[in-house]
């Protein structure tokens, strides 16, 4: 392994820390019932889905099996979600284990999957204002919108995302315009996934790129 790879890896690896202890902190905070951005989730809703996602993803498919097997993911499903609120963020704290795919897939697209679940959370309060710039997470959502935009995006325009950090240029086949997006990193990232009531971008284009866009989806 050559030695960006392995410094890229730390990196990724002390952003992780870094940003989940943030997103912790954040749900310590404000507690289960705060609101997200999501609709008809509020962070007890967020932080299941993360638990879920990191170290629950074989209660996902058990909850769903007959009999006794299917009967205890439930109850585990249950264990855990009703269980006591800092218990529940302490587990969230410690993430998934050292081998998990879990981990190594979020650290390879720049923990996009925390960075943006922290901004669900801190823009479903009145009054919020995006963090400030920090240059470890604005290289790591620059990254994850590289990744994410071509898979969340379905626009027939040809679109530019522009930030500090470049240029990303996303071609569609049968593009009927195009559309620029200038945004720091962390706002497009949140653009690129559709989070349009709190993403603070500018867009510019012409006619058909602004249809298009109308017309278009974003999100996984």
């Amino acid at each position: 392994m050559s030695r960006v790879r392995r410094a890229g890896d730390r990196a990724g690896a002390d952003l992780e820390c870094h940003e989940r202890e943030a997103l912790a902190a954040s749900f310590a905070a404000l507690g289960p019932e705060a609101p997200t951005i999501l609709p008809g989730w509020d962070a007890a809703d967020l932080l299941e889905h993360l638990d879920l996602r990191e170290s629950g993803a074989h209660l996902l498919l058990g909850a769903h099996l007959p009999g006794p097997l299917g009967r205890r993911a439930r109850e585990e499903r249950e264990r855990r979600a009703t269980a006591d609120w800092a218990e529940r963020v302490e587990r969230f704290r410690r993430g998934p284990g050292p081998l998990s795919p879990v981990g190594r897939m979020d650290r390879l697209s720049g923990q996009a999957e925390l960075l943006i679940h922290h901004e669900d959370l801190r823009r479903g309060r009145r009054g919020w204002e995006p963090r400030r710039p920090d240059a470890e997470r604005d290289r790591a959502a620059w990254r994850a919108v590289g990744l994410m935009a071509p898979l969340a995006m379905r626009i027939r325009a040809d679109v530019t995302l522009i930030s500090p950090l470049g240029g990303r240029r996303l071609r569609s086949r049968g593009a009927e315009g195009s559309l620029r997006v200038h945004g720091e990193p962390l706002e497009l990232l949140l653009w690129v996934t559709g989070r349009d009531e709190v993403a603070r971008v500018r867009i510019h284009g012409d006619s058909g790129g602004r249809r298009a866009l109308d017309a278009g989806r974003r999100g996984l």
